[in-house]
């Protein structure tokens, strides 16, 4: 079963997962766990979203068994709780709520967003700047002036980022240093703080290397081989044809997100030097994706497949 972090990736999982938590927080209108949509649906017309597209979400949670409905000649009036739904919101609210994930995260969205700026030659006005892109929430949950401060300030202590003091204490003019671009072009995750002791830096990564500042004798090399490439390509095959609606059950947004990080491997591999790191973090996102199938059988053949090609890279 995939688990609520693996549905929270996609757009459709997430808004999902909001749903359910919403209609958790709501009053009941009996013993049983039943309460009414009508505010959900005065809330999408509000906003500008189509009434079809709250129906096909509470219809997915139906099928998910998170809930219970029966139509009306009127629609979908209320709906019944079952204790999955309440589980998984209980779970998606804990993973929201995990102060040490979301203060990590905060970190490794401002490196990427600001590898991002660094990469297309533009820069941002000051950190906050931040939040009017589409890494300025942790699950769709913004992040705060406060916290985005702290981290920053974490960052430019780290020598990942650097910047000019601002009104309020904002971080103005950030940019990527030397070494936060060596760090992101490394995939690296967030590191954690440094020893400053030496000028070899422990640093945690998906292939979990030591990497050596200003040395002259180390080589590095975490690109692929022909035949580890030639593997990605025959995982690539497999995922193109099984990750569907209809061969294991994901939705469409998740086979449309999906397509597209097949196109982000091609391209990967087919580069002068593919990174092993980055095929492999695309590989995990497949995988996620595949997790929110519900045709189990065709899920553990293609989660089986992708991993195959993980293992295959070292």
């Amino acid at each position: 079963m995939p688990t609520v972090e693996s549905i929270a990736q996609t757009k459709a999982g997430l808004r999902q997962l909001q749903l359910i938590s919403t209609l958790t927080e709501a009053e009941p209108l009996d013993g049983n766990g039943q309460v009414g949509v009508s505010a959900l649906y005065e809330e999408a017309r509000q906003r500008g979203v189509p009434r079809q597209s709250v129906t096909s979400d509470l219809e997915a949670l139906q099928d998910k068994g998170w809930l219970w409905f029966e139509r009306s000649p009127a629609g979908i009036q209320t709906v019944v709780l079952k204790q999955p739904g309440v589980d998984a919101a209980e779970e998606f609210k804990a993973l929201r709520n995990d102060r040490r994930r979301r203060t990590l995260e905060t970190r490794q969205a401002i490196l990427s967003w600001l590898y991002a700026l660094y990469v297309d030659g533009e820069e941002a006005a000051e950190i906050n700047s931040i939040l009017d892109t589409d890494k300025g929430s942790y699950f769709d949950d913004p992040y705060t002036p406060r916290e985005l401060a702290r981290a920053a300030e974490w960052l430019v202590v780290e020598g990942l980022i650097r910047g000019y003091p601002a009104f309020g204490g904002v971080l103005g003019l950030p940019t990527m240093t030397n070494r936060g671009i060596e760090v992101m072009e490394a995939e690296e995750t967030t590191p954690e703080p440094v020893s400053r002791g030496g000028d070899v830096y422990n640093i945690h990564n998906t292939g979990a290397f030591n990497w050596a500042h200003h040395s002259s004798n180390i080589t590095q090399s975490n690109t692929l081989t022909q035949g580890q490439v030639e593997q990605v390509e025959r995982t690539i095959g497999s995922v193109r044809a099984m990750l569907t609606p209809q061969f294991i059950g994901v939705s469409e947004d998740a086979a449309a997100e999906g397509q597209v990080i097949v196109g982000q491997l091609e391209e990967e591999i087919r580069s002068s030097a593919p990174s092993s790191g980055k095929v492999k973090a695309l590989l995990m996102k497949l995988m996620d994706l595949a997790a929110t199938g519900t045709v189990q059988g065709g899920v553990d053949a293609l989660s089986a497949m992708m991993q195959q090609g993980i293992n295959g890279i070292g």
